[in-house]
């Protein structure tokens, strides 16, 4: 069966969800090489599509106030719906965590520091974590996510 690789962003509580259970439900939002990536780079290859596709999920993170981590995950084409992408914007089905390749943290969550995204413009920079790391993801993770409004004070 055919595989397609996704980029699933993921709050530090999916993530910690993620490593504790070893799976997350669907239907969720992803990131995938689309009609629509492939014609706003038509002289491009997979391999740059997929960046493409990676960089868009990594900002509807970044975008979304979050830390920035996405999960490559391989699924079957069945487990995906690509039939109206908004860009590479899909809706994908369960993520295993056997099925996912890679985590992709932002400069943020490597350094713990949110300002280290602070310009709009450029590309994400993006480190690559095995799943091997999960544990140390979320920790990461959890370092430099936001605290609620509603969270006590820690006095």
């Amino acid at each position: 069966m055919t595989t397609v690789r996704c980029y699933v962003p993921l709050g530090a509580d999916e993530l910690a969800r993620l490593h504790t259970d070893r799976r997350l439900s669907g239907p969720r939002p992803g990131y995938a090489v689309t009609g629509p990536v492939r014609e706003a780079d038509t002289s491009g290859d997979q391999e740059e599509w997929e960046y493409a596709a990676l960089q868009e999920a990594a900002r509807a993170v970044r975008d979304g106030g979050s830390p920035v981590v996405v999960a490559a995950v391989d699924l079957t084409a069945d487990q995906v719906d690509a039939t109206a992408p908004d860009g590479a914007r899909v809706q994908v089905g369960d993520v295993d965590l056997p099925r996912v390749a890679a985590l992709h943290l932002g400069d943020d969550v490597v350094t713990g520091d949110p300002a280290a995204l602070q310009d709009q413009d450029e590309e994400l920079e993006l480190s690559w974590y095995d799943t091997t790391e999960i544990a140390h993801v979320v920790e990461l993770a959890r370092a430099c996510a936001p605290v609620p409004d509603d969270a006590p004070d820690a006095d």
